[in-house]
């Protein structure tokens, strides 16, 4: 029954991007421009990204760009499956002469519609990520999960004044059980026999041990993804992800700045911000960098 469902609301879900794919065919789009970025393979998922350079897109073939980012909900052989593959672009109609404005609302609305479903049958039905992965490859065989998921922004006269897209380079910062957290640099020092590891782990343990607690804090890198700055003639602003290129229906034009280059060299010249804390960086365990904040905000 579970199977019957979730193929019912992935059938749905594809005939209706075959149907904004025939929309946007039928109706050309009056500016467009879109991104291709190179797809991280597996070996990069786990490597630092030092350079990303784009290459854009503009008119027909931008919105064939789109067309196949909005379809690629699948893994590709050779590439990772944890990293998405990112396709930042606008595309935008004119209202003033654009006759099937509702239909495109409608079919996009319809197809974020089937991709809530989908998830939100899968959440509600079956528990832990395990659970939750099988019971998807049964009933969508080959489907990337990130992608699946992934909504397409559409704005319908929403007065959207200007769209910028820029990298947002963000880390996760936690602030751990300090307990739970040296238990399992224990156990990672008692089941390893590498000298050296377990001279580093007893270090970052002892120091870990005699910080006060609250002020140890994991620094955990996430990839850089793209980012869209959308502003409003109302004055509203605001970020967005934008790994889709975002559809706008309005009577204007907007402002439009494509996505540059990325560079890990001049993203780390940028000066530090005036609220950051202070910190002392203790070690790194699983990956993850450990800090003992020296400066409470």
């Amino acid at each position: 029954m579970h199977i019957v469902t979730l193929k019912q609301h992935y059938n749905d879900l594809c005939e209706q991007l075959n149907q904004l794919q025939y929309l946007l065919t039928k109706q050309p789009a009056h500016y467009a421009t879109a991104a291709y970025i190179q797809p991280l393979t597996k070996k990069q998922e786990h490597e630092p990204l030092t350079l990303i350079e784009p290459v854009t897109y503009t008119d027909s073939d931008a919105v064939e760009l789109a067309m196949k980012a909005y379809k690629d909900l699948h893994t590709v052989v050779g590439f990772s499956q944890k990293s998405a593959r990112r396709t930042p672009g606008v595309i935008w109609f004119d209202t003033r002469d654009t006759h099937k404005t509702a239909e495109i609302v409608d079919c996009i609305t319809a197809i974020n519609t089937s991709k809530m479903a989908i998830k939100d049958y899968v959440v509600s039905n079956f528990n832990g990520a395990s659970a939750r992965f099988e019971v998807l490859k049964q009933a969508c065989p080959g489907v990337m999960t990130v992608h699946l998921y992934r909504l397409i922004r559409c704005y319908h006269a929403q007065g959207i004044r200007s769209v910028r897209f820029t990298w947002a380079q963000q880390q996760a910062l936690v602030y751990p059980d300090k307990d739970k957290l040296a238990h399992k640099i224990q156990q990672a020092i008692e089941q390893s026999s590498n000298a050296d590891y377990i001279a580093n782990m007893t270090t970052l343990l002892k120091l870990i041990s005699e910080a006060p607690y609250g002020r140890i804090r994991i620094r955990r890198q996430v990839k850089v993804q793209p980012v869209a700055n959308i502003t409003q003639y109302n004055g509203a602003a605001g970020p967005v992800t934008a790994p889709l290129p975002i559809i706008i229906l309005q009577d204007q034009q907007p402002i439009v700045k494509s996505i540059g280059d990325f560079s890990a060299e001049l993203a780390a010249q940028r000066k530090k911000r005036s609220d950051t804390l202070d910190t002392i960086v203790l070690g790194t365990f699983q990956g993850e960098t450990i800090e003992l904040v020296t400066e409470r905000g």
